[in-house]
């Protein structure tokens, strides 16, 4: 009934379109204009396609690690990404029936990572429900995010410290020229390569590294203008803080991929004012949400209380990633 089609190069213009306009939770992070910033080689590609009658039905951007098959890692979510005109109960269960064989003749498992519901257009509950009665086992992350309208009082959603920081700020912010602070977009190489060193120093405090390189970053803001942007927050024309924001006008959301501070900066507490603004210019220009990502680890297992506890001090409540693993 379905043919699958292994992913080739030849199907990016078709992928990009189905993702963009046909699929009821595709979103640009499983376009190829994202995944194929990705250099050849990074991961073993086993993303597929559900053909039927010369129509894209479904679509499973992934990789295989160690045997497994993975919603693409490359991405923060994969899929499946399914077409607006199969989102039914009779059709989407004929879909992920094949999928499912077609999996479990390939690898000898599989970890789905679906779009969460706060960036598709159809709630996710049905493909929920469809892949655990076909024996997927339910495991999720906690992230957070913030409903915006444009009357909204930001500053009355925050905690009592945070609201004492952004006091402090703007009492700070008039005793200096007007025009001393600006909040901005980064757009020049440069911009972007100090957003790129204070990160870098960010994480290493706690250990880790960026997800992206610079040339990484720098590809991706050329291939996804609309989609990627970076902000920055300077005092004199020096950089104070900046943060690097993932776009999804579909869904009206603005997600927080990284944040970036000079730690050394200390005529006030950056990263409020920052995080505010951000919060602040996002309803102004209507996006309906404000997402700071997961603050889990361990596949959901560990909870991070401190991060999560500091994204409610700005008005964020909790929200579910889902993923679906089975062994075949």
């Amino acid at each position: 009934m379905y043919e699958i089609l292994p992913y080739t190069k030849e199907l990016d213009q078709r992928l990009d379109r189905f993702v963009d306009q046909e699929s009821v939770n595709g979103t640009f992070l499983q376009s190829r204009r994202f995944l194929n910033y990705h250099p050849e080689g990074r991961f073993v590609e086993k993303s597929f396609i559900l053909h039927k009658g010369g129509v894209i039905v479904a679509y499973f951007p992934g990789a295989e690690i160690d045997g497994e098959f993975v919603s693409h890692p490359g991405s923060t979510f994969g899929g499946p990404v399914i077409a607006k005109t199969c989102y039914n109960a009779s059709q989407l269960k004929e879909i992920l029936t094949q999928a499912d064989q077609h999996l479990a003749s390939q690898f000898k498992s599989a970890r789905l990572k679906v779009t969460p519901a706060l960036f598709a257009e159809e709630s996710p509950d049905l493909l929920d429900y469809m892949l655990e009665h076909l024996g997927y086992s339910r495991y999720t992350e906690l992230s957070s995010r913030n409903p915006l309208c444009k009357d909204m009082d930001i500053v009355a959603q925050c905690n009592r410290n945070q609201r004492r920081l952004w006091k402090e700020f703007n009492k700070f912010a008039e005793t200096v020229p007007q025009g001393s602070i600006q909040y901005r977009d980064l757009t020049s190489e440069e911009d972007i390569a100090t957003f790129y060193k204070f990160l870098v120093i960010s994480k290493e405090k706690h250990h880790t590294k960026p997800i992206h390189t610079l040339e990484d970053l720098m590809d991706l803001k050329q291939r996804l203008p609309e989609n990627i942007r970076f902000k920055g927050l300077f005092y004199n024309g020096r950089y104070v803080c900046g943060m690097l924001q993932f776009v999804f006008p579909k869904t009206k959301v603005i997600h927080d991929q990284n944040i970036s501070p000079d730690e050394s900066f200390e005529q006030f507490h950056h990263t409020t004012p920052m995080n505010i603004m951000a919060l602040q210019e996002a309803a102004q220009q209507g996006y309906t949400s404000f997402s700071w990502g997961i603050s889990t680890e361990d596949r959901g297992n560990i909870l991070n209380e401190d991060l999560f506890h500091y994204k409610e001090s700005f008005g964020a409540t909790g929200t579910v990633n889902a993923s679906y693993t089975k062994k075949f």
